[in-house]
């Protein structure tokens, strides 16, 4: 065998160290199925897809049916069960042009349970009602004469909302008594609170955080208390809503 020059077995070596760092960083690489880092863009119109076994489609994003009232392509968003049956949509649900996109969702049965107002915002689905109709000259039945804080009216009260929006009727009994009235959560916390002039007649409301765990059960509580004067001051509860910050 010839001689060769020692550089050479020095670059050979060399070489073959390399050879084997990349074949050992290609067996580190992540698996084809996963992605680690980076975006994943499908552009160009094109469409994604996750199907069952079967092929139906159970989530899509893509050119999606009906198009738009002037022509153009619309692109949306579906997910449905595996059933075939429509669970969560992002489509457009009027015909007018300027309105936005919608997200409806359905129950197993085809049934709405939530959808979006596009034209004046809020919800379209469900609906909301209000209680708490009062005469226009009630007085509180609900009264108290005490300088010290007393409950009036008790409200079981469901929490899903970080507030609560209490409305009322509150009054003074004549023009010397003055008084004070608040909202308490079940904790004993005051949520807020509100003071009322001599021979004040207010339909009003109050705000504030109430405090429990979300979905926890409690009694809310309004309660009324005399600043001055010899009458009483009464209260009662309108309807009451949980509200966001």
């Amino acid at each position: 065998m010839p001689d060769l020059p020692a550089d050479f077995l020095e670059e050979f070596r060399a070489l073959k160290d390399e050879v084997r760092q990349l074949a050992g960083r290609a067996q580190m690489r992540p698996a084809m199925t996963q992605i680690l880092a980076g975006d994943v863009v499908v552009g160009q119109g094109g469409t994604l897809r996750v199907d069952d076994t079967t092929g139906a489609s159970l989530i899509y994003v893509g050119k999606i049916t009906p198009t738009q009232p002037n022509g153009a392509e619309q692109r949306g968003v579906k997910i449905s069960r595996q059933d075939g049956s429509k669970a969560i949509y992002l489509t457009r649900t009027t015909t007018t042009q300027s309105d936005p996109q919608a997200i409806v969702m359905s129950d197993a049965r085809g049934g709405t349970l939530f959808a979006e107002d596009v034209v004046s915002g809020g919800l379209a689905v469900p609906y909301i009602g209000a209680s708490g109709w009062y005469g226009a000259t009630e007085v509180p039945q609900w009264t108290t004469t005490s300088s010290s804080w007393t409950t009036c009216m008790t409200l079981p009260w469901h929490k899903q909302h970080p507030q609560v929006q209490a409305h009322y009727i509150a009054r003074c009994s004549d023009g010397t008594t003055t008084g004070e009235i608040r909202i308490i959560d079940g904790a004993g916390q005051e949520i807020a609170k509100s003071s009322l002039g001599a021979g004040a007649y207010v339909v009003s409301y109050m705000m504030g955080p109430v405090s429990g765990t979300y979905l926890g059960i409690q009694y809310l509580e309004l309660q009324a208390r005399v600043t001055a004067g010899s009458g009483n001051v009464g209260v009662k509860g309108l309807s009451t809503f949980g509200v966001g910050n």
